[in-house]
């Protein structure tokens, strides 16, 4: 196929024909989809941010009423009424919230000891260090939980955990943690009318609590009993900036400083470290481990009465957190999952992506029959934000809407799919009329034009179109014969000027001036040792043929080294070397030249005459560059250096090559070259003797 192309101009014409004709046709039909796809994209891209900004706000609203049933019923609703969006809210940490509710579990689904709780309302254990305790749906919990004896099923255990319990300080210092975490999630929530049922309850239902009481910054109590507190023990629980332990009438008091945390300056002075502090007053712990799952039951009851199902979520990690847990789940009264304190989410990329860089993300998802557009944006962590959500993050989450856009793909695929048949037809049609026009008129004429450019690729330099016409075919056979021409001419011509000279004119952007540039080089000369007198001796056209052998020898050897022919006089000849190691080409260029005049003495016949050569080499700055008439200039290079240069050729003997001092300090020693010292040489021009040196191979 490509030597049919390359052949035959008229498959050339015709593959330029539906180039032109798809460009016509396909591409506008490609762009006009194309410009659909970025319509539908921005389209899109808007409808999902409006979605979810719409979703945001609505969510930051229902959250900052404190009613976390109503957010989630919010974006249910929407849910529903969007029936081609998907619309999914994220925490910080990447955890979904606000999902759908997951199916009711068959009972062989649930784990054994949830099963068990939910069949006989009871506590039941798991293992040794693992209870499954039962969350009854009391009568205060109605207003959220209509229908059912349970609300759900608490799962704590303790083996394995970082923190083991004992009698100690440390598990004074969960229990405290456990209060404390209830405690926060109460007050963010605005339900602090809960707060000292919920100390009471602490203190007559769990084993080994005496009580819990929250004080101000002065020591007074603020929440719970009074536990008769000394207020030098709180002051110097702030100063240690840690827990302390305090021995009154037999019992022990933990004192906890609550941190001014920014989530608490709504109440709080902004400019006070501490908000005070929770005191647990205990006065044995028999049992530690049922102490702490007691704590945690009795705080997530009251908890759950906040109405919002982030606390619940957090509570349960920050009791997690204490270390003295190595398991601790929740689920709901049907046994669905509600929470798993240790499990790990795992979000999609886009989400994990704008959770780490704040910025909003969207992006065409396409599968093998369908098309969404998916928009996650950022849920700023507001001021009005930070009582519930706290400081730990620049960001609250995010929200995620996609929309389902298969249907406007497959449009936009019949679209281009009908544009691109047209065009087929279209293209068809006109190659049929234009075939026998073009072949006529163009490829005929063309092609012989053809020929004539194989015969002057071939070197036919003599070659010429036929014009017959003067149309534009015509004139273009005329300016392929006046090329053919000046090729002839730039050709010949090079032949006799320098490379130096052929590259400045390329370059030259107008004519030629005469001025010269400063540079350093390394020349070369070279002269034939005895040719004039064997040139009285022959015919000239002997003597012209035996110069012409010597020479193209000597210029081969310059081409090898990297050298340039700036001219020949006569039988001499002067090379110019430029760029990186000049001076060691050169060198080893004129030992080469008199090796290969060697060689070339040695293949003529016997009794032709031999000549010799002698060679000067030195480096310096020239003038280089256009210098002559206006109309009659020369490229070459003048200067001292190449004065010396040609000194220098001239007192070599046969076979000889002399150099310059000034060439072994830019070469130093050159491994295969030997440079003996010669006597100085009295240079025409010089003041001084010059120092000269012999070089050869060794």
């Amino acid at each position: 196929m490509w030597t049919l192309v390359r052949q035959h101009l008229v498959v050339k014409i015709a593959i330029v024909v539906v180039a032109t004709l798809g460009l016509g046709f396909a591409v506008p039909a490609i762009l006009n989809a194309k410009l659909q796809l970025t319509e539908m994209e921005r389209s899109g891209r808007e409808s999902a941010q409006n979605v979810a900004q719409g979703l945001s706000a609505g969510v930051r609203t229902a959250m900052l009423s404190g009613n976390g049933i109503t957010a989630r019923t919010m974006v249910g609703d929407a849910r529903d009424r969007l029936s081609t969006a998907q619309i999914r809210i994220y925490a910080p940490n990447g955890e979904e919230v606000f999902g759908v509710h997951a199916p009711v579990p068959v009972p062989d689904q649930l784990p054994s000891h949830v099963r068990e709780v939910l069949a006989d309302g009871a506590m039941h254990m798991r293992d040794e260090a693992t209870a499954a305790l039962p969350i009854e749906n009391e009568a205060r919990c109605r207003s959220c939980h209509p229908d059912g004896e349970l609300r759900g099923v608490l799962t704590l255990g303790t083996d394995g955990a970082a923190v083991r319990l004992s009698s100690g300080d440390e598990t004074l210092d969960v229990i405290t943690d456990v209060a404390e975490s209830a405690f926060v999630q109460i007050m963010t929530a605005e339900k602090e009318v809960l707060l000292d049922a919920y100390f009471e309850e602490l203190a007559g239902a769990v084993d080994g609590i005496e009580g819990v009481s929250v004080l101000d910054p002065d020591g007074d109590p603020s929440y719970g009993p009074d536990l008769d507190v000394p207020s030098a023990q709180v002051r110097a629980a702030f100063e240690a900036k840690a827990p302390q332990t305090v021995q009154v009438e037999g019992a022990r008091l933990r004192i906890h400083p609550l941190p001014n945390a920014p989530q608490c300056h709504a109440c709080h002075d902004a400019q006070d470290v501490w908000r005070g502090a929770v005191v647990t007053k205990v006065d044995a712990l028999p049992n530690p481990r049922e102490t702490v799952v007691g704590a945690t039951d009795i705080s997530l009851r009251h908890v759950m009465l906040s109405g919002l199902g982030r606390m619940i979520a957090r509570f349960l990690d920050e009791v997690a957190a204490t270390g003295a847990v190595s398991t601790l789940t929740l689920h709901d009264g049907q046994g669905r999952l509600f929470r798993d304190a240790f499990a790990q989410p795992d979000p999609p990329v886009s989400v994990r992506s704008v959770l780490s860089s704040g910025q909003a993300h969207s992006a065409l998802v396409e599968g093998d029959a369908s098309e969404a557009f998916v928009f996650v944006a950022p849920l700023t962590n507001d001021p009005e934000c930070i009582q519930c959500h706290g400081t730990d993050h620049d960001l609250r989450g995010a929200i995620a809407v996609t929309l389902d856009t298969t249907e406007a793909a497959q449009g936009r695929q019949r679209l281009v799919f009908i544009g691109a048949a047209f065009a087929v037809v279209t293209i068809g049609v006109t190659l049929a009329l234009l075939y026998f026009g073009l072949k006529l008129l163009v490829v005929r004429p063309v092609s012989e034009m053809g020929s004539v450019a194989d015969l002057v690729s071939e070197g036919r330099l003599d070659a010429r179109v036929t014009v017959r016409s003067q149309d534009e075919v015509g004139r273009l056979g005329e300016q392929l014969n006046h090329m053919i021409g000046e090729v002839r001419k730039k050709l010949e011509l090079s032949k006799f000027v320098s490379k130096a000279t052929v590259g400045s004119v390329d370059a030259a952007e107008s004519s030629i001036t005469r001025r010269g540039t400063r540079e350093r080089v390394t020349v070369l000369f070279s002269d034939i040792r005895g040719f004039t007198a064997f040139s009285e001796t022959v015919e000239p056209e002997e003597v012209v043929q035996m110069l012409n052998r010597y020479l193209d020898v000597q210029a081969s050897v310059v081409e090898a080294h990297g050298g340039d022919i700036d001219k020949f006089v006569g039988d001499e000849l002067m090379a110019v070397f430029r760029g990186p190691d000049m001076e060691t080409r050169a060198l080893w260029c004129a030992v080469e030249m008199v090796q290969a005049i060697h060689r070339l003495n040695g293949a003529l016949p016997p009794g032709t005459p031999q000549l010799e050569v002698g060679l000067g080499v030195n480096v310096g700055d020239v003038v280089f560059g256009a210098m002559g008439a206006r109309n009659r200039m020369d490229f070459t290079v003048i200067g001292d250096a190449v004065n010396l240069g040609a000194r220098l050729c001239s007192a070599a003997q046969p076979g000889q090559v002399l150099v310059s001092r000034f060439v072994l300090d830019a070469t130093g020693d050159v491994p295969g070259l030997d440079c003996r010292a010669m006597d100085a040489i009295e240079v025409k021009g010089k003041r001084d003797p010059v120092e000269v040196f012999d070089v050869s191979r060794v």
